[in-house]
């Protein structure tokens, strides 16, 4: 044995104790952070009185605690309710300031927002002569509606209690208060004197309040009643309708759900502020999600959380826990996933947030070159997704973890289900996207017919997630903040190999050989020696190398092979007018299994004489780096379809540095291998050595002239709307129904990483051979699988520079409803 390794495997099992410990994540990608919210103190209808005078208006962007943001600014706008064109006020601005100047009588909405236009909040003011009549609910809307429909429970709390609804009524001057009279709808009833609706039957509402003198313009406060809907007001009420209730309810929010942070004043130690036993709530209209104990600093969440067995392949996790059950020093791993709410029925936000950060975001942190790594604790839930597989052991320091199902904000478990109008975040993560490695999935499709609408949903791993749905429609929608990606899509189903089908395979000599795929396929059989050979072997020849890829293709290709079967669509999407903004990698992605010949039969003969005697050396404790290598986990996806339609848009652009593969597969052979490796190699090994699709995914992109350069900076960016998995087969496919001057797609680009690692240079050359590097490297995609990834990218600077308004979707879900 060569001295080096010999030098090696005496350092190793040292090593190895040192590194089994929770691995802290140190991606210094930082992005833009945005305000979290928008602070004033307007009720949803003010009025101004026509002059000369010119109303200040006020308002704050409130920040995330510990993080300043980028641009903090606000501005303000004015447009008449009735959508006539003579302005009844207008916006005047003075060095900063914003004032609101009353021209003539009439009702707008004044809306202030963020420069970018994502957050905001509005209210609407009437613009009187003489007299002026208020009318709106005493608990306060959320004043950021998508949705312009005002919707109400049939009930309050629970099934069967009657809805009542507190109106808060001012007249101006008071003087006109003897001279009102109400009229409402035949399904409410108002008592004017004590400002309470009753709420008699479902249907569209209203209630009227009018001055008998005739010198204020009637009040009308419209709002649709949904019939079987439960008012949620507080978190009780929210577990109880969904979470604690077998069935589930009809949600209909009447409060934002926000973290500690967000809801109650703090002190300066970052805890709440407690007066006469309660907190002191930033907002009336705003809830705390989960019970927060004063005392403890801890939440309940372990008794509120919905649970459930993943859907998603479980070979991988059956086969290791047995391993486990009989092998002392390993433990099991977990096949549950948590939920922060199940929806089982229609769910209506009314513009509300719903913030699980409290549920989803670590507890701890540490600070590494003055950036905060968050860390989890012993007390959080949410720890990141499942593991698919793990070549090593999943608990410690595995050497390659392949992600599966993730725990879940908003769990959509039915059939018909729509969600309406809700501000749905798992948390507030912060200025970069690493922080969102464990916080989960912010919203996931179990079901048929699902219907999201009018929704902001944002910040987490991956955004939306569907798995086998059908004809899931997302409409109207701004889906945003992805570590991976805003929506991930694919099927639970798959297609084991086949072992009694028959293949041609291509030998590294050049002949062919044709048997059953099972047989070629096998440990000891030709796929090891086949692995074995593209690991160690340097192809010195362009013959070489063209017999080593068309050896490994044909492989790949008896894995792939769906002769003779059908794999009809098992989910399907239909997107439209929606945004998408901000992700880690893309805007859409459609996952399938990676596929190989180790994931299927777990041969350790595809390693040579030395890696495998590195990979398998026992540690202080007697433990091995690879204690079980686990079989038939890849298989064939069955394929899904996504429709992309409408004027859905991608406000996605990032840097080469930012499109940030660290988030799709876990691995540890970089740290290991540079700590071990490193005095003596020639290069430092990281995730985009390993896993190099991004610096492929560049130079294909400036070959196709979809890289686009700031004109002011020369910094190159890239838009990706669609990404398909490689590895393994993806039949998957999307299909661009795009408005006219939205057609931004560009042609799809493979991106196989295969040829990279045939010309990899060789001992006699100084190379990666001679220190291990060139397997260790090779060792993701021998495992993954040798199918491209696919991408489309936009063309043209598409978009580039710009932000989503989310003052387009309110403009679009009103003309849906007109």
């Amino acid at each position: 044995m060569k001295k080096k390794n010999l030098i090696i495997l005496l350092l190793f099992p040292f090593l190895i104790s040192v590194f089994c410990i929770v691995t802290i994540n140190t991606t210094y990608n930082m992005v833009d952070v945005d305000i979290s919210f928008i602070d004033w103190d307007y009720n949803d209808m003010e009025a101004f009185k026509i002059s000369d005078q010119l109303y200040s208006l006020r308002a704050v962007g409130v920040n995330q605690r510990h993080y300043a943001v980028s641009d903090g600014a606000l501005v303000w706008s004015v447009k008449n309710s009735d959508g006539s064109e003579e302005p009844y006020a207008e916006i005047v601005e003075t060095s900063g300031n914003y004032y609101l100047r009353a021209i003539s009588a009439g009702e707008v909405t004044v809306t202030c927002s963020n420069k970018k236009g994502n957050i905001y909040r509005s209210l609407t003011a009437v613009i009187y002569k003489d007299a002026a009549i208020l009318m709106y609910p005493a608990s306060g809307s959320s004043q950021s509606n998508i949705d312009s429909t005002v919707y109400y429970g049939q009930y309050d709390h629970r099934p069967g209690e009657a809805a009542v609804i507190d109106m808060t009524l001012v007249a101006m001057p008071a003087g006109i208060s003897s001279t009102l009279y109400s009229e409402t709808s035949d399904n409410v009833r108002y008592d004017i004197s004590t400002g309470k609706v009753e709420i008699l039957a479902p249907g569209d509402s209203y209630v009227t309040v009018i001055s008998s003198e005739g010198t204020a313009a009637p009040a009308t406060y419209r709002f649709t009643v949904v019939e079987g809907g439960v008012n949620v007001y507080t978190y009780d009420d929210l577990m109880n309708c969904t979470n604690r209730s077998a069935e589930g309810e009809i949600v209909v929010l009447r409060r934002h759900f926000e973290s500690v942070e967000n809801a109650y004043v703090l002190q300066a130690d970052g805890k709440p502020l407690v007066t006469d036993g309660d907190f002191i709530k930033k907002s009336s209209n705003t809830e705390c999600f989960g019970n927060y104990d004063a005392k403890t600093g801890k939440f309940s969440f372990a008794e509120d959380v919905y649970t459930f067995r993943t859907t998603y392949n479980t070979e991988y996790i059956e086969q290791w826990n047995e391993f486990a059950s009989t092998n002392k020093g390993y433990s099991p791993i977990s096949d549950e996933l948590y939920v922060g709410i199940r929806v089982q029925k229609d769910f209506y936000g009314n513009g509300y947030t719903l913030n699980l950060h409290n549920l989803t975001y670590p507890y701890s942190y540490s600070t590494q070159n003055g950036v905060r790594i968050p860390m989890l604790t012993s007390d959080n839930l949410f720890r990141g997704p499942l593991k698919l597989y793990s070549l090593g052991d999943p608990n410690n320091l595995p050497l390659i973890s392949l992600y599966g199902q993730d725990n879940i904000g908003m769990y959509v478990d039915g059939d018909g289900i729509t969600v309406n109008d809700v501000n749905l975040k798992n948390c507030d993560f912060g200025d970069r996207m690493a922080n969102m490695d464990t916080v989960g999935t912010v919203m996931e499709i179990s079901g048929n017919g699902v219907s999201i609408i009018n929704s902001r949903i944002s910040n987490g791993k991956n955004v939306i997630r569907s798995f086998s749905s059908q004809d899931l429609t997302v409409r109207n929608c701004l889906i945003s903040n992805a570590r991976n990606f805003l929506f991930l899509t694919g099927a639970n189903e798959y297609l084991p190999m086949d072992k009694d089908d028959v293949a041609t395979f291509e030998m590294l000599d050049g002949t062919q050989k044709s048997v059953l795929v099972g047989e070629f396929i096998k440990p000891g059989g030709d796929s090891d020696e086949l692995l074995r050979q593209f690991l160690l072997k340097y192809c010195k020849t362009d013959a070489e190398r063209t017999n080593m890829r068309r050896a490994l293709e044909s492989m790949q290709d008896a894995l792939n092979s769906t002769d003779g079967k059908t794999l009809a669509y098992k989910g399907s999407t239909v997107i439209e007018d929606t945004y998408f903004y901000r992700s880690g990698i893309s805007a859409i992605c459609l996952e399938s299994l990676f596929n190989s010949p180790f994931l299927e039969e777990g041969s350790s003969g595809m390693f040579g004489e030395d890696l495998e005697s590195l990979l398998f050396v026992k540690d202080s404790q007697g433990k091995a780096l690879v204690p079980y290598v686990a079989k038939g986990v890849s298989g064939i996806s069955y394929p899904v379809t996504v429709e992309v339609k409408g004027s859905t848009r991608f406000y996605d652009y990032k840097t080469s540095e930012g499109f940030d593969l660290g988030g799709l597969i876990e691995e540890n052979f970089s740290m290991i291998a540079n700590q071990i490796l490193g005095s003596t190699g020639d290069m430092d090994i990281t995730i985009d050595t390993i896993f190099p699709l991004r610096s492929m995914l560049m130079s294909n992109a400036r070959s196709q002239g979809t890289v686009y350069r700031d004109p002011e900076t020369g910094e190159a960016y890239i838009n990706v709307p669609i990404a398909f998995y490689g590895g393994g087969a993806n039949l998957s496919a999307v299909k661009f129904n795009l408005d006219s001057e939205d057609d931004c797609i560009a042609g799809t680009l493979s991106v196989g990483m295969l040829d990279s690692y045939l010309g990899m240079s060789s001992s006699s050359e100084g190379g990666m051979i001679s220190d291990m590097r060139g397997p260790v490297l090779k060792t993701v995609i021998a495992v993954s699988g040798f199918e491209p990834f696919r991408f489309n990218l936009v063309k043209e600077g598409y978009l580039y520079g710009e932000s989503p308004n989310a003052q387009d979707l309110v403009a679009n879900a009103k003309e849906n409803t007109e």
